[in-house]
């Protein structure tokens, strides 16, 4: 799957119901979940396997029967465990679907703290104690519904988000006042204001000081912790990111291989075909004609 941006912009449900589920099998070839975020919540259960996840800078080996949680705007990714296989089943929905129509004590309580990321949820659900073990429970019963779409299937699958959130809020790490954020928060905002700068000027020269600048950090400051967060150097997503934009057109687009690269940002042809082997396993030529059959 070509991925155009960390940041996910595509639509999940729709005005009327916005939520939707998502079924994914990874072998020990596939990328499990590259690196990105969105506005929605989003519950995650490993159905198969184990995985590495990634929340924020927080690793998670999450094995089948687990769950992780990943708040809005929260970057994450997964990972191969020991070249295992990965299964798992996700919900990702806006929490207005949640929002009460007039401002009672549970929009005043629970909803509005949600909104706005004043919980310290527990992101890794090991389905240990008990209330882990409802969790689960409850996710398996959104899958499930949401799958066969039965009479008021809507309500049900609402039902289960609040039953989740009722366990869970009473389950926030005492130790961590409600309402603290990472002290790595800032950080990792201004590291996605450079990555939308990437996301909007690939085609062009990116230089690594005006990165650094746009995040408010030394360059020096600004690699490592990019690296940390996304795994790569800025160097490497950028050709990384360049790599995927050309995947797409070349696609959809019949222009000639070449333009293609100077299209997306590469000044070199022969860097270009060097970095698309690296991330795509073949050249531009051969993606073409395996895209086309």
């Amino acid at each position: 799957m070509v991925k155009d941006s960390l940041k996910e912009n595509r639509v999940h449900g729709d005005i009327m119901f916005p939520l939707v589920t998502y079924h994914m099998e990874c072998d020990s070839k596939a990328d499990i979940l590259d690196c990105h975020w969105h506005d929605e919540f989003e519950f995650l259960l490993v159905t198969g396997g184990r995985a590495v996840f990634q929340i924020g800078t927080r690793y998670y080996n999450v094995s089948e029967g687990q769950a992780i949680v990943i708040p809005s705007g929260e970057i994450h990714a997964g990972f191969h465990y020991d070249n295992s296989h990965c299964n798992y089943s996700a919900v990702v929905f806006n929490l207005n679907f949640l929002s009460s129509s007039t401002y009672d004590v549970i929009q005043n309580k629970y909803i509005s703290p949600l909104q706005k990321n004043l919980y310290m949820l527990p992101a890794y659900i090991k389905g240990e104690s008990e209330w882990e073990k409802e969790i689960i429970y409850e996710l398996n019963r959104i899958f499930a519904v949401a799958g066969t779409k039965r009479d008021a299937y809507e309500m049900l699958i609402k039902s289960s988000l609040y039953r989740i959130f009722s366990i869970l809020l009473p389950n926030c790490d005492p130790k961590v006042p409600a309402g603290k954020r990472e002290a790595s928060s800032d950080k990792m905002e201004n590291i996605k204001r450079a990555l939308e700068y990437i996301h909007k000027n690939f085609d062009r020269k990116i230089r690594l000081n005006d990165l650094a600048r746009l995040s408010n950090m030394s360059e020096g400051h600004f690699c490592r912790f990019f690296k940390k967060l996304v795994r790569k150097t800025p160097v490497e997503y950028i050709n990384y990111y360049r790599v995927n934009r050309a995947a797409k057109l070349l696609q959809n687009e019949d222009a000639k291989v070449i333009e293609i690269a100077m299209d997306v940002g590469f000044d070199s042809f022969s860097y270009f075909i060097s970095m698309f082997k690296r991330y795509m396993k073949c050249t531009p030529s051969q993606y073409r004609k395996s895209k086309s059959v």
